[in-house]
């Protein structure tokens, strides 16, 4: 609610805009109004009504007569004003006047009890001037008419004292219901910007040629839109030309590379040969990691995938490399199937990077585990000198390697990172005190099996 008041907030503008418009409408129709009256009503004197509740206290049913007592509060009225008079009419027909009352109003004292409103007013300080009034007396409900009091303002002023009652919900209301229902309307006005909001916060690198649809934003927005579409056709393009790059630069590699390895494999023996081949089995490594970073950017095809098996599958194709290096390789499993939905391939490729990653750094000795818990989670640990916490990010950057070695080029956890990523999940690195573990987290949908099982397979 309060977010609708910030000064970028489009909804909180039109609100507050509209209500300061409908505001000073109001106040412009009030100030009309009250001129339009000024000029109509009469601008002669009334009588003054602040002697009502004086005559009211004076008059009272004595042996069945209407008579007046002779109060302090009508006596001081009196001698402030010498000519007031007034003749009071009791429901019953029973009446009593005091003071000298014009004769012109002795004919209407017969008309009394019909009469319920009279307004007259004559020269200034006139006799004639009268008004009329029913007030609740000790006798009972009587009907007065009275003169010979005037109050020095205009009509107009009268009727705004008795409508002012009026006037500020006349113009506080409306303006309470633009900051109450606007709102509503605005909202559900740019309720196809939420929609598009929505669908624009879905792109990504795996969602190319997805656009925005014109037909759920108003009018005026339809322009930012087709222009988000056309920045989006560019990068789509620019994104297409990149990865067909990156492709096409990996493959044309590989030959070479091959034709280049068969030759040094047919020379002959000694010290520069294995140089050679090493430089050259690098490589090709890192034109197999390209080609895998363009492979696995984007998901080729979701499918139900049982990670538990595919733990299994990767620790089988990497036990002989983890034996030949020195290391003893195991899988464990909080549950015996986990089923996770994305692409087969590429989180094959993401834990087998992040096992050969633990043979490469692991120092050559102890046990690798790869460990499956019940949320999907994978955990790849060995027993090596484990990873600094300065460098638990720079880890996953491309090309960065924390020792320089022989071989690798630093784009195996970079390849695991961007994988992760596609499946709207992270890696991390999970600190210990021995050794370094990763942690390979997948946001989606899980399936686990009806019965937990914790399977410890022995050490291959």
């Amino acid at each position: 609610m309060f977010s609708m008041f910030s000064r970028r907030s489009l909804k909180g503008k039109l609100v507050l805009r509209f209500a300061i418009v409908l505001g000073v409408l109001m106040i412009v129709m009030n100030i009309g109004f009250l001129a339009l009256l000024g000029y109509l009503l009469p601008t002669k004197n009334d009588a003054d009504d602040a002697g009502r509740p004086v005559v009211a206290a004076a008059i009272r049913s004595e042996n069945g007569a209407l008579v007046i007592s002779p109060t302090q509060e009508l006596k001081t009225l009196t001698e402030s004003a010498p000519s007031f008079w007034f003749v009071a009419r009791h429901t019953d027909g029973r009446h009593v006047t005091f003071g000298t009352v014009p004769d012109q109003y002795l004919p209407l004292l017969s008309l009394m009890a019909d009469i319920h409103f009279i307004d007259i007013r004559g020269d200034d300080n006139s006799v004639l001037t009268a008004n009329f009034a029913e007030l609740d007396t000790a006798a009972g409900p009587v009907k007065v008419m009275y003169g010979g009091t005037v109050v020095v303002r205009s009509y107009l002023a009268k009727v705004m004292l008795g409508m002012s009652v009026f006037y500020v919900p006349f113009t506080l209301v409306p303006i309470g219901l633009v900051f109450l229902a606007l709102p509503i309307l605005v909202g559900r006005a740019l309720s196809g910007i939420k929609l598009t909001i929505n669908r624009a916060s879905s792109i990504d690198a795996n969602s190319l040629g997805i656009r925005l649809p014109r037909e759920d934003v108003v009018l005026e927005l339809q322009p930012l839109v087709d222009a988000f579409n056309s920045a989006l056709g560019r990068i789509d393009e620019d994104v297409t030309q990149r990865r067909r790059f990156f492709a096409n630069a990996a493959h044309e590699l590989r030959t070479p590379i091959a034709i280049l390895q068969t030759r040094l494999e047919a020379s002959a023996p000694g010290p520069e040969k294995d140089r050679l081949l090493m430089d050259v089995a690098r490589l090709a490594q890192t034109a197999e990691q390209l080609l895998d970073m363009q492979r696995f950017a984007a998901i080729q095809s979701w499918d139900h995938v049982d990670l538990v098996e595919l733990c299994q599958r990767v620790v089988a194709d990497s036990a002989p490399m983890a034996i030949s290096a020195g290391y003893e390789l195991g899988f464990e499993t909080e549950s015996p199937s986990v089923t996770v939905t994305g692409d087969r391939a590429s989180l094959e490729r993401a834990i087998s990077n992040l096992v050969r990653n633990a043979i490469e750094h692991g120092g050559g000795s102890g046990s690798i585990r790869v460990e499956l818990m019940r949320n999907g989670s994978i955990d790849v640990a060995d027993d090596g000198p484990g990873i600094s916490q300065e460098e638990s990010e720079k880890v996953f950057e491309p090309f960065y390697r924390s020792r320089p070695k022989s071989t690798g080029a630093g784009l195996g956890l970079s390849i695991v990172r961007q994988i992760a990523q596609t499946h709207n999940g992270h890696v991390s690195v999970i600190p210990q005190i021995l050794g370094a573990r990763f942690r390979l987290t997948l946001n989606s949908p899980i399936k686990r099996a009806s019965q937990t099982a914790n399977i410890k397979p022995k050490p291959v």
